[in-house]
Formats: structure tokens, sequence, C-alpha cells
């Protein structure tokens, strides 16, 4: 897709002169959740499918600066896969003014043809048909219906839960059933297997949670195991039982972290189990990213979901300086000294801070209206 083109539909966001319509706190840990995001994801880039023992031997003190380089040669700060498409999915619910999904697959797979230099193996199989719809002409919801019907119902990879942290933003003021729903229909375009969904639906409620109410660690923690083990129904269909395997991550959280990084990087278990092990842990926002990405294989995605759930929690007043600045700073331009992977402007973070305000906004305006989903198959109901 030509740059002009996606950078017109989905233009960067100029700061807000308006005097927000929610509270500071609130829209600081909806910054903060999206700040977790991209610092994880960034941070994980310069030492991505390496060992916990290579990463030590050259970061002893941790990996805890975001700078140049990295398995992809992107500037300090640059986003990969993992936070351009929860970027494009952020603008896309702010271009709509809410979350449609089938205009979230026109998004994905605008990102998809802008020529991504990482994606994975599971969404391109979805988004490579979903490309050539588009490129037909047909409408949103043809699009989403051949993302849809092209996904591998196998997979039980990351790349649907490393992109939905937007969706938590959004869905602050919701209830929990909305929330999931929101998150399961957004995993269902590209990674539609039940373990995906429910990963998402239990990632994207926590986030929520934790937004909305201003809620701790721990009780963040309880509220979202609660909701695993007995989720309420939304409107008048019957409740969605969510995946034994999905429950029982979420349980071992507490008190075990995935015993192994490296040899099933990219299930998306290992990202989720991640993400609640170093918010009940890790002492803070900082320590729980960067120890995240110590732990080595698949760390730019880990560290995205494990920072989004973080700092939907602690905020983005208690973020580095050194990640924030950085972040906001980040113009992957080509032609720009230095960048080596440059990027249209949809897929910079320099206006981080006024799109996760900007969701905060449409989350409002989501609440008080009906959620009208993609008429997929119903999802199975466990016992």
């Amino acid at each position: 897709m030509n740059h002009a083109d996606i950078e017109a539909l989905y233009p960067l966001l100029q700061d807000s002169e308006e005097v927000p319509r929610h509270s500071a706190d609130l829209v600081d840990r909806a910054r903060g959740c999206f700040l977790g995001q991209l610092a994880g994801d960034s941070l994980g880039s310069l030492v991505e499918f390496r060992s916990e023992a290579s990463i030590r031997s050259q970061y002893p003190d941790g990996v805890c600066h975001l700078a140049d380089g990295g398995a992809h040669d992107t500037i300090a700060g640059q986003p990969t896969d993992d936070s351009e498409m929860a970027l494009i999915l952020a603008r896309s619910i702010i271009r709509t003014g809410r979350y449609d999904p089938a205009q979230a697959a026109v998004a994905y797979a605008r990102w998809f043809d802008s020529g991504p230099f990482d994606f994975g193996n599971t969404t391109a199989q979805a988004l490579r048909p979903a490309v050539a719809a588009l490129r037909r002409g047909e409408d949103p919801a043809a699009v989403a219906q051949t993302a849809c019907d092209s996904a591998s119902p196998n997979s039980e990879a990351n790349g649907a839960l490393m992109r939905v942290s937007p969706l938590g933003i959004l869905a602050h003021a919701l209830m929990p059933a909305r929330a999931a729903d929101l998150a399961r229909g957004d995993a269902a375009l590209t990674h539609p297997h039940p373990v995906c969904q429910d990963a998402s639906a239990a990632f994207v409620v926590a986030i929520a949670h934790a937004i909305g109410t201003g809620s701790d660690a721990r009780d963040t923690y309880s509220f979202v195991k609660d909701w695993a083990r007995e989720p309420q129904a939304a409107g008048s269909e019957p409740a969605r039982s969510v995946h034994p395997a999905v429950r029982e991550c979420l349980e071992m959280a507490a008190t075990t972290p995935p015993p192994d990084f490296q040899h099933q990087q990219g299930w998306v278990l290992i990202a989720l189990g991640n993400a609640f092990w170093q918010l009940i842990n890790a002492p803070s926002a900082e320590a729980g990213i960067c120890d995240t990405v110590r732990r080595g294989g698949d760390t730019d995605t880990n560290g995205a979901i494990a920072g989004a759930l973080l700092g939907a929690v602690y905020g983005a007043e208690v973020m580095p300086r050194q990640w924030i600045d950085t972040i906001l700073s980040c113009r992957p331009e080509q032609g720009r000294p230095g960048v080596h992977r440059p990027r249209p402007k949809p897929f910079w973070p320099v206006d981080a801070l006024t799109v996760a305000q900007r969701l905060v906004e449409a989350g409002s305006i989501t609440s008080r209206r009906a959620f009208t989903p993609l008429p997929l198959a119903p999802g199975p109901r466990y016992t």
C-alpha cells in the first residue's frame, strides 16, 4: 500500500488542548499501558530469540535501556510488529470512534500491505488473503471474513495477544463480558484457536479493570482469576466458559513463572503466564519488563504483553524518563540518519500519549453503545 495513503487514513494525532473529561489518574494508567507495551517491545527487540544465558553475558545488569540495534537493526524506541499492530488497531478505533472488527481487519491488512520488517506466520496466513481481498475492492466485512476463513484453526501463537492492549484501554468502562467479547472477536480474525481467544479475553479484562478502577496488582489478578472461573454472560447470550488451559495458566501465575521461554517461544500461554507472574511478583513496572526481557525467547512480544499489563496498573508517571523521552521522539523516517527500518508514520510511537487518551475517550462512548460482532461461528463452552 502506498505510504501516503495509509498516512492519510491513520494520521498522527496532535496534542489536544481540550480539558480531559476523565480523571488524571485514569488517563495516566491508560498511557502507562500503551507506553509499557511500546517499551517492552523495543527493549525486547534488542535481544529477540536469544537465550537467557546469552542475554546475561552481554547485559549482566539487565536490558533496561532503549537503544539502537537489536534483531531488526531498529532505532531506539521503534516498534516491531507487536506494537505496530497495536498502533494500527488504536488508530482504527480512533478513526471509527469505536471498535469495529471489520475495520480492524482492514487496518491489519493495510499494515501487512505496508511491508513490515517482521511478522508471525500465523498472522501472515490470515492477512495475505485479506490483503488480496482489500486490493480487489471488497468491503470491510468481506475482508474480515477472508481473514477469518484463512486463519489457522490450530495455532496457539501469541500474535493476537501482542496487539490487543488498545482494546483494554477502550474497554475501561465496559462490563467484563463485553470486554471479553471484543477481545475474542479481534483474536478470531487471525488466531481463532480458543486458547488464543480466551488469552486475549483475560488480558483485556485485566487491563480494562486496572485502568477503570485503579486496582492494584493483587486485586487486578484476583479479579481476572475469579472472572475466568465464573465468566458472566453478555446480554442474552449464555456465558462462554474460559478454556481450561487459560484458567490453569492464570492460576499458576501467582507462584510459578513459565518454565521455558526458549523452546516454545511464541506460545501464547508463555506470554500470558509471564505477564501475570510479573504482575504479582515484580516490585515495579520497570522491574517486571526488564525481568521479562532477560529471560530470553520471544522477548519483544513477551515484553510488550507484560509491559501493557504492568503499565495499566502502575501508570505512566513511574515509567523511566529515558523510555518515555525515547519513545515520544522515535521517528523511523526514510532518509533520517541512523534509520535502517523506515516505516510509515502510523507506525511511529511519537503520539502514544495522545493515542491512549483518545482511546479512553472512545471507551466512554463505546460503553453506551451496543456491540455488534461479526457473524462468526460461536466458540466452544468448557466444563
